[in-house]
């Protein structure tokens, strides 16, 4: 199963760790979709943030593993991210509301 662990301060999405594989009983099409999707949807916000806003972030990516944190971005910059970043939860959420076997997203406030 993959996990999505959003994270907020003062309402603001300031992070994000994702990590699992969406593991099907048997080889299915459906999960290496499901995987697919949730690759490309965090991968793109990545991209986003870091090559159409111009946003220096911290962030690691492995086999399995996507983290991004904006704690240390300015007030503004996290602002600017904030429009790609509820888009990605919105995005994520779609997938699990069909493919909730697969992935769970939860959002925290700190």
């Amino acid at each position: 199963m993959v996990k999505v662990e959003f994270v907020r301060s003062s309402g603001k999405i300031v992070s994000f760790k994702m990590k699992g594989h969406a593991m099907p009983r048997e080889a299915q099409l459906d999960v290496d979709l499901v995987c697919a999707a949730i690759s490309a949807i965090s991968q793109t916000t990545v991209i986003g943030i870091e090559e159409v806003l111009k946003i220096k972030t911290k962030y690691d990516i492995e086999d399995g593993f996507l983290n991004l944190n904006l704690e240390d971005a300015t007030l503004g910059d996290i602002e600017r991210c904030q429009v790609l970043l509820e888009t990605m939860i919105l995005g994520l959420k779609s997938i699990e509301i069909t493919y909730g076997d697969y992935i769970k997203v939860e959002t925290e406030e700190v």
